[in-house]
């Protein structure tokens, strides 16, 4: 019951990120990663860039216990672990809370936080057209800065033309 629970809120969380858009489309492209990395499920490119593809990570945990009482909050368990480890690439990085039973998607950050775990995850940013597009506009700024580095690597092949 537990994986396929997993993989419900994974699939959930792709349909939530892929809702079409003003222009007609969606503004992301999750791509899940397989069972064996250990912090990250989804790497997720924006779509409708320029010059570069920003992209961001997620991992995705589910449930079907419900809110906490006092603060609405969605019970979610997170280990510490997870929690640093996410928060160790230097990439943005969010962890998404998914309600099973209504199919609803919470976005949090996960960008170098000093959190020792969690037992629940804030509702205050669900996953809907305005908070993507302002997700899709602080991951753009993020990678924006890097536009112009280009990496010069030991490794060119100097017949590509």
């Amino acid at each position: 019951m537990r994986d396929a629970l997993g993989q419900r809120g994974e699939a959930i969380f792709t349909v939530l990120m892929t809702e079409f858009h003003d222009q007609s489309r969606p503004i992301f492209k999750p791509q899940f990663l397989g069972d064996k990395w250990q912090y990250v499920d989804f790497i997720v490119e924006l779509v409708g860039t320029e010059s570069i593809i920003p992209y961001f990570f997620v991992q995705v945990k589910t449930t079907r216990t419900g809110y906490t009482k006092k603060l609405n909050r969605l019970k979610v368990k997170v280990p510490q672990d997870s929690i640093r480890g996410i928060a160790a690439y230097t990439a943005p990085t969010y962890i998404v809370g998914i309600d099973e039973v209504t199919e609803k998607g919470y976005i949090v950050s996960a960008n170098a936080e000093n959190i020792t775990s969690l037992s629940s995850l804030s509702t205050a940013f669900p996953i809907n057209k305005a908070n993507r597009e302002i997700l899709w506009q602080e991951v753009n700024d993020f990678w924006s800065s890097y536009r112009n580095n280009l990496l010069f690597s030991h490794f060119n092949d100097p017949d590509w033309r």
